[in-house]
């Protein structure tokens, strides 16, 4: 690659800023849900790496992004789940629309092996959902896939343990999640370029994305 292409490639991606000049317009994927939509002004960053908070797991937090993963699964593309805590439930998959046989359930043996496996998914153009390790990536482990997804303009989700909120992180965005009732969550902004953090949504994900682990 000629030096030029390389400089036009880097002023493409929509993480480099180009001080005075117009910024080029956010891509985003669309939640489903009209009210997040606002909130994250368009939908989930579509060439970034969104990182989930719940407070525990098992409240909703894989519900959230059911509509994303049927519009990824509808048109053919692969979705690769990462560490998966639990065993999905594959007929209330099925009954949110899902194509079961576009997702893909890895295990990784160390950190090392899902750092590579997660940045494969990102390069290859799938749809990426990881859950931490144990020993949560480092900052420099989550900015290689916070890059991977800028270059190939690949959607990724990261649920990490709320306890992560207390050291930086270089994602696009990042919300804890709570749940006080079944099928409600508190979403609340901890990271988003343009919204001041603390901002809060209540949202209903609908008896149909009762989620069951």
């Amino acid at each position: 690659m000629t030096k030029p292409e390389i400089i036009s490639s880097l002023l493409t991606r929509q993480d480099t800023w180009r001080g005075r000049s117009r910024r080029l317009p956010r891509q985003t994927l669309s939640t489903g849900h009209q009210s997040l939509d606002l909130l994250l002004q368009g939908g989930w960053p579509a060439a970034a790496l969104t990182e989930l908070l719940p407070q525990q797991m098992g409240i909703g937090e894989l519900s959230l992004l059911l509509p994303v993963i049927r519009e990824h699964g509808s048109h053919s593309h692969l979705c690769l789940w990462l560490d998966l805590p639990y065993q999905p439930y594959a007929p209330a998959l099925s009954a949110a629309g899902i194509a079961l046989n576009k997702l893909l359930v890895v295990r990784s043996k160390n950190a090392r092996e899902w750092l590579w496996a997660a940045e494969q998914s990102i390069r290859s153009g799938a749809l990426l959902l990881a859950w931490a390790r144990p020993q949560a990536p480092s900052y420099a482990d989550l900015r290689k896939l916070q890059l991977a997804a800028a270059d190939s303009s690949s959607a990724a989700f990261l649920f990490s343990p709320v306890k992560a909120l207390a050291t930086p992180s270089p994602v696009t965005l990042r919300l804890e999640l709570e749940s006080q009732e079944v099928n409600q969550l508190l979403l609340s902004v901890r990271k988003m370029r343009g919204v001041a953090a603390g901002m809060q949504l209540q949202l209903s994900l609908g008896e149909s994305y009762k989620q069951r682990t």
